[in-house]
């Protein structure tokens, strides 16, 4: 007799998009965060599915650099409600993501979770060529 071969293409289950979450920065502590390469410390993860956005160690932080993004939501969506966010994690390299959506909201361009769609947690540039994600807009895993 033959056993049917089930395949899991995902190692993660997404929370229902409903799940509440809280939409707006987090404060963390730096120095839990950074690595003596100044580099992340932990796996950078999405608040709410837990899925790997970031490995340990390949995004740099950048502060003093104010953008406006929206309240965190499932797709973006809803009251346009918005935070003044200043800290990121920056990387010049799509290559360096595990999992990361793209969105246009607002005419800009925005950095969702790839799995469970919550954002925007970050933006990049009009020219695709640079990344920048909300430090205290995301949870870290140790390893």
């Amino acid at each position: 007799m033959q056993v049917p071969l089930k395949l899991q293409l995902f190692a993660i289950k997404p929370q229902p998009a409903n799940t509440p979450v809280n939409g707006k920065c987090e404060k963390v502590n730096k120095d839990d965060l950074i690595n003596e390469d100044d580099r992340n410390l932990h796996k950078i993860v999405c608040r709410r599915c837990k899925s790997v956005i970031f490995p340990e160690d390949v995004v740099m932080t950048v502060d003093n650099q104010p953008y406006q993004l929206r309240v965190m939501t499932h797709q973006g969506k809803g009251a346009p409600s918005f935070e003044k966010i200043s800290w990121w994690w920056y990387t010049e390299s799509d290559m360096v993501f595990d999992t990361v959506g793209w969105q246009t909201i607002d005419k800009k361009k925005v950095l969702m979770c790839g799995d469970c769609e919550l954002g925007p947690i970050g933006f990049r540039s009009e020219d695709n060529k640079k990344f920048w994600v909300a430090v205290e807009r995301v949870k870290y895993e140790k390893s």
